[in-house]
């Protein structure tokens, strides 16, 4: 989100078609709601929201923490499929991944945002985006100490504004971001 210093008002860049997105998530976040806003169309995904801040974010576009964890070769494949089984049900999969030793705070945070920010930009970029709020519903990854989304706003627009290549932005053509690697920040 960006605040438009003219007008004092927040401003989340996106295409015009994600307009109704774009007011419903300022909506939602003003009213500190908590539950998941479903965008439908291509990509489409979803923005789990607690208190009205951004929690997770997920989209068919763009790898999910699960597989940025286990093709980095961060947490093993069988190691990841038993965190997510034993912890899904109860919101509880970040917890585990750390009591297992197998993730650091500082890092799985850093990693949440990054899966954050790339969902994000995708489902802002949408060609078409209907939406739906779920209240209460909740992500199978549970609260995450230390996500910050501060810049996010400002992330976004500078992607849309330049596209992933330095050039100019076209929707649905931004390539799936890389896979990301260890880099000691535990």
């Amino acid at each position: 989100m960006l605040l438009d210093a003219a007008e004092d008002v927040i401003v989340i860049p996106g295409s015009k078609a994600t307009a109704s997105l774009r007011r419903q998530l300022t909506e939602l976040g003003e009213s500190a709601r908590t539950g998941a806003l479903h965008v439908g169309g291509r990509p489409g995904g979803v923005l789990y929201l607690v208190a009205g801040r951004i929690a997770y974010a997920e989209t068919p576009a763009c790898p999910g923490l699960g597989e940025r964890l286990v093709a980095s070769g961060r947490v093993a494949a069988a190691a990841w499929r038993t965190v997510l089984a034993e912890g899904r049900g109860a919101h509880r999969v970040g917890r585990l991944l750390m009591r297992d030793g197998l993730i650091g705070q500082n890092e799985l945070a850093s990693r949440v945002v990054a899966t954050i920010a790339d969902a994000t930009h995708e489902l802002l970029q949408s060609i078409e985006a209907p939406v739906r709020f779920v209240p209460g519903e909740r992500h199978w990854l549970g609260p995450v100490r230390g996500v910050d989304l501060g810049s996010l706003g400002h992330v976004t627009a500078r992607r849309l504004r330049i596209g992933r290549g330095g050039g100019p932005f076209r929707p649905g053509h931004a390539p799936r971001p890389p896979t990301m690697t260890h880099s000691g920040c535990d």
